[in-house]
């Protein structure tokens, strides 16, 4: 049984989202870091290992049945991402949903969706790029977590 009580567990997490702008941002990810690292936003569900079964929703940040703030705050201190190196791509909805409680967040995709997948793809294809994000991630994390 699911958590609605369904006796279809559902999909993986990482294999239920199949968009192309999300596909974009995986394979990014993929290339950044090792898979057992890696968490989706749910809109609906908060932070997510990709193994996670879920069933297939229509939910934004900012509608009524949406996860807040506050509950992703409680996944991120489950995971312990205050005492990490933080790299997140996404959209500006999800950066509001995580930001509040990991504020050295580093974000490094900019503009529309159309920009933001090339982003990725120039991550999947230069380790360079890759490094300097790992560095600015680390930077960040240094600035608000002083030894």
């Amino acid at each position: 049984m699911n958590e609605y009580g369904n006796a279809h567990a559902g999909y993986p997490a990482g294999e239920l989202y199949i968009g192309d702008y999300h596909l974009s941002l995986r394979r990014a990810a993929d290339a950044l870091t090792d898979l057992s690292l890696i968490r989706i936003l749910s809109a609906l569900h908060g932070l997510v290992d990709l193994k996670r079964p879920l069933l297939p929703y229509n939910v934004r940040p900012g509608d009524p049945k949406a996860i807040t703030p506050e509950k992703v705050a409680v996944h991120a201190a489950r995971l312990g991402v205050h005492d990490a190196d933080v790299i997140f791509l996404g959209g500006q909805d999800y950066i509001r949903l995580l930001r509040p409680c990991v504020p050295h967040l580093f974000t490094p995709l900019s503009g529309g969706m159309h920009h933001q997948r090339g982003q990725c793809r120039q991550a999947r294809e230069q380790s360079e790029l890759r490094r300097q994000w790992w560095q600015a991630a680390a930077d960040l994390h240094a600035a608000h977590h002083p030894a």
